[in-house]
C-alpha cells in the first residue's frame, strides 16, 4: 500500500474529512425529504410583471435557517425555490401548540432574517477563492482555483508547525462561527488535531455573566420565553428586547394583556420604554445603586420571602466579626472542611452546618427541622477553645443597605427620585412573580458583575429565582450531546456520567480536570491578554492610567503579574510570535478594539491571513486568501441551542452555493 501523502491530504485527512463523516452521521427530517436545486434552467421574462407574477410560483420549498450567525433567536424559515435561486422566505410554522396557557411561539422571525435571500447575491457576496495582489488593505485581488487555495494555505501550515510549532497558527473562532452541525464541528476536529491556539471569543466581547458567576457558580440563568407569559411584573433592566428580542417580545406585550406591569430601568427613552408602565432612568452606570437602594426598602419594609431567603439563599449563613470571613468546619475541627459553612438553628440554639453546600455530601438545600436565624450576633467557641462573635451575612447586608443606600443617598448617585425607587422595589416585593430581563448587554459594562449581583439579590430577597415567570434572565447556552465527540474537544466517561446521575451534581474535581485536560489540547487564550501580548495592546493597556481599582497598579501592571503567575494562558506563549492567523465568519477587525493597534503591531508578524467567510468585509480586505464559504439557505445544519426557544432548529441546503 502505497504511504505517499501530499501536505494538503495530511490536513484534509485532519480536520476536513470530518465534514464527510459528520454528514454522513445527521438525518435530517422534517417530515419531508430537502430540497436540493437542480441547475438553474433558461427562462424567457417579457418584463417586471413576469418577474413578479413567477415570484409567487415555486419549484420546491426548503426548510432552513440562519445558522452560523451571531443571532440567539433560532428562527424556522421556508425557503422558496425557483429555478434554482432562492427567491424569497417566509416564516414557517413549526411549532407545538403553547404550553399552558401561553401564546404560540409562532410566528418566529425578523426583518434581517426575511431579507436574506437578497443578500445572498449582494455585491459584497464571495463567490471563488481570492489571493491578494499587492499590498493588504489594497484591494486588489486575483481568482485563484480550489486547489491552488487549498495547497497553498496547507503547506503554509506545515511550514510553519515546523519551524515555529503549531502553537504559531492562531484560529480565531469569533462569534458568529458557531452552529452545532458538521461544520463547526469539523473546524473544532482540525483545531484540536493540530493543536492550534484557539482564541476564545466569549472574552472578546463581553458576554459572560460574571455576576451570576460569582453569585451561582454558572451563568445559566434563564427559561424558555413563553415563561416571560407567566410573570405579574417584568423589569428590563439594562435590555431593549422590542429592537433586539424580536421574535420574543410578543410574550412580554401579551403578558401586560392578562395584567402583568412592565417596568424598564434605561437611561435612553428607547424602542422598550414607550411600552413601559414605569420607565426608570438613572445615570449611565449607576444602576448598582440604585439596586442595592431597592434592596434597602425591601429589607426595611420586610417586604422580603424570609422562607425563601432561609433555604435559597447564603444570607442566614454566619461570618466570623474578627476576620470577616464564612465560619467553617474547619475553624471547629483540625482536619475540617473548608467548603462547609454553618447556620444558627433557632429550634436549637445553637450552630449546625449548613445543607447543599460544595462541602456536604447530599446536594440539596431542603432544611428539614433547621429553623436559620435571619438576623443576630452569637458567641462560638473554635477548636481552639478560643470564643469568637458571628453574625450573619443578613446582618452585615443591613448594616450596609442602611448606611449606605437609602433611596435618598441613592438618588444622590442615580439621579432617580426616593419615591420613584420604593415604587419599583414595593411593586416587585408585591408581584406574584417578578423576572428582570437583563440580557446580553447586562455584561457589557465596566464592573457590569456588581450590577448581575445587585438584580440577583432582589430576586433572591423576593423569592422569585427558579419560579416560572420570575427570577434574573440573562443568558443560557445548551449543547447538543455528543457534539464535543463529533468536534474531536473532549469526551465524558462512562463513569463520570454515572457519578453525575449518583450525586445529582458534577463531580467538580473531575470535570475541573476535564476541563484543564481540554484547554491544554485546545490551547485556548483568552482575547484580550492575546492582544496584549501579540497585537501592540500593551502600548495602550499597559498606560499608568488604566486603573483596574487596585492601588498603584495598572492594569497593564495585573496583566503582567497574572502571565508570570501562569493565571492566564496565552498562545503563542510569550516570545514566540503568531505567524498565522485563520478564521471563518467572524470580522476581527470591526469586532476588536482598536483594530488600528492590531493592524500596525500584529498585521506584520504574520505571514499568512486566511479568511473563510460568504460575503466581503471589513478584515477580508487585509487578508491574504479569501474562500467562499456556503451561505445560509446552502447547506444542512443545525442552529445553536439558545435557551429562548424549546426546540432545536435544523436547516436543509434550499440551493447550491452560489459560484
Amino acid at each position: 500500500m502505497s504511504t505517499n501523502i501530499t501536505r494538503r491530504g495530511f490536513l484534509k485527512a485532519s480536520g476536513a474529512g470530518v465534514a464527510v463523516l459528520a454528514l454522513s452521521s445527521f438525518h435530517l427530517s422534517h417530515g419531508a425529504a430537502p430540497a436540493y436545486a437542480a441547475a438553474p434552467k433558461a427562462v424567457e421574462y417579457q418584463g417586471w410583471k413576469d418577474v413578479f407574477r413567477q415570484k409567487w410560483t415555486w419549484d420546491s420549498v426548503a426548510h432552513c435557517s440562519h445558522t452560523r450567525a451571531n443571532c440567539i433567536s433560532a428562527c424556522a424559515w421556508n425557503v422558496y425555490v425557483k429555478d434554482g435561486i432562492a427567491w424569497r422566505e417566509e416564516q414557517a410554522q413549526a411549532y407545538n401548540e403553547a404550553r399552558g396557557g401561553a401564546p404560540d411561539f409562532f410566528p418566529r422571525g425578523c426583518q434581517k432574517g426575511a431579507s436574506y435571500s437578497d443578500l445572498m447575491a449582494a455585491p459584497t457576496r464571495l463567490r471563488y477563492p481570492l489571493q491578494r495582489v499587492g499590498e493588504r488593505g489594497g484591494g486588489k485581488w486575483k481568482r485563484i482555483g480550489w486547489d491552488e487555495a487549498l495547497s497553498t494555505i496547507a503547506d503554509k501550515m506545515i511550514d510553519i508547525a515546523v519551524e515555529h510549532g503549531s502553537e504559531a497558527i492562531v484560529y480565531d473562532q469569533g462569534t458568529t462561527n458557531i452552529d452545532f452541525g458538521p461544520g463547526t464541528a469539523a473546524e473544532l476536529r482540525m483545531v484540536h488535531l493540530m493543536r492550534v491556539s484557539h482564541i476564545e471569543d466569549w472574552a472578546g466581547v463581553g458576554d459572560m455573566p460574571m455576576g451570576c458567576v460569582q453569585t451561582w457558580g454558572m451563568f445559566n440563568c434563564e427559561g424558555t420565553t413563553d415563561d416571560w407569559f407567566n410573570s405579574d411584573c417584568i423589569v428590563v433592566w439594562s435590555g431593549n428586547p422590542v429592537y433586539t428580542r424580536i421574535p420574543e417580545m410578543h410574550f412580554m406585550t401579551e403578558a401586560r394583556y392578562k395584567g402583568a406591569k412592565l417596568i424598564v430601568i434605561a437611561p435612553d427613552l428607547n424602542a422598550t420604554s414607550i411600552h413601559a408602565d414605569l420607565w426608570i432612568n438613572p445615570r449611565v452606570e449607576s444602576d448598582p445603586a440604585l439596586g442595592l437602594s431597592m434592596a434597602q426598602v425591601m429589607i426595611s419594609e420586610d417586604l422580603i420571602d424570609h422562607d425563601y431567603v432561609r433555604e435559597q439563599s447564603d444570607l442566614p449563613f454566619l461570618v466570623r466579626k474578627d476576620n470577616g470571613r464564612f465560619l467553617r468546619e474547619s475553624d471547629f475541627k483540625r482536619k475540617g472542611r473548608d467548603n462547609a459553612f454553618y447556620l444558627w438553628d433557632e429550634n436549637k440554639s445553637k450552630v449546625v452546618l449548613a445543607p447543599g453546600t460544595e462541602g456536604m455530601r447530599k446536594a440539596s438545600l431542603a432544611l428539614g427541622s433547621i429553623k436559620p436565624a435571619l438576623e443576630g450576633s452569637f458567641s462560638v467557641k473554635l477548636a481552639d477553645g478560643s470564643l469568637v462573635e458571628v453574625e450573619t451575612v443578613f446582618s452585615v447586608l443591613r448594616r450596609d443597605l442602611d448606611r449606605d443606600y437609602t433611596p435618598e443617598k441613592a438618588a444622590e448617585i442615580s439621579g432617580v427620585h426616593p419615591a420613584v425607587i420604593r415604587r419599583a422595589a414595593r411593586e416587585i416585593a408585591a408581584a406574584g412573580s417578578a423576572m428582570i430581563f437583563a440580557s446580553w448587554g447586562a455584561c457589557k459594562h465596566y464592573h457590569s458583575d456588581l450590577m448581575h449581583r445587585t438584580m440577583a439579590l432582589l430576586m433572591a430577597l423576593t423569592g422569585n429565582q427558579g419560579k416560572s415567570g420570575g427570577g434574573l434572565r440573562m443568558a443560557a447556552w445548551w449543547q447538543i450531546s455528543g457534539f464535543e465527540q463529533l468536534g474531536g474537544v473532549y469526551e465524558i466517561k462512562w463513569w463520570q456520567n454515572a457519578l453525575l446521575k449518583f450525586i445529582g451534581r458534577p463531580p467538580v474535581r473531575e470535570i475541573e480536570k476535564l476541563i484543564t485536560q481540554h484547554s491544554d489540547a485546545d490551547m485556548f487564550t483568552p482575547l484580550m491578554p492575546w492582544l496584549y501580548v501579540h497585537a501592540g495592546y500593551d502600548k495602550t493597556m499597559g498606560k499608568a492610567e488604566y486603573n483596574d481599582g487596585i492601588p498603584g497598579m495598572s492594569t497593564g501592571e495585573a496583566l503582567d503579574k497574572s502571565l508570570e503567575r501562569g493565571w492566564v494562558p496565552v498562545y503563542p506563549r510569550p516570545g514566540v510570535d503568531p505567524k498565522m492567523l485563520f478564521f471563518s465568519a467572524p470580522n476581527p477587525l470591526r469586532r476588536w478594539p482598536t483594530p488600528q493597534v492590531a493592524r500596525e503591531h500584529l498585521w506584520p508578524k504574520l505571514d499568512l491571513i486566511v479568511n473563510v467567510n460568504f460575503r466581503m468585509s471589513t478584515t477580508s480586505r487585509w487578508c491574504d486568501i479569501l474562500l467562499p464559504a456556503a451561505g445560509y439557505y446552502e447547506k444542512a445544519s443545525i442552529k445553536y441551542a439558545q435557551n429562548y426557544l424549546p426546540y432545536l432548529v435544523i436547516a436543509d441546503k434550499a440551493v447550491e452555493p452560489l459560484g
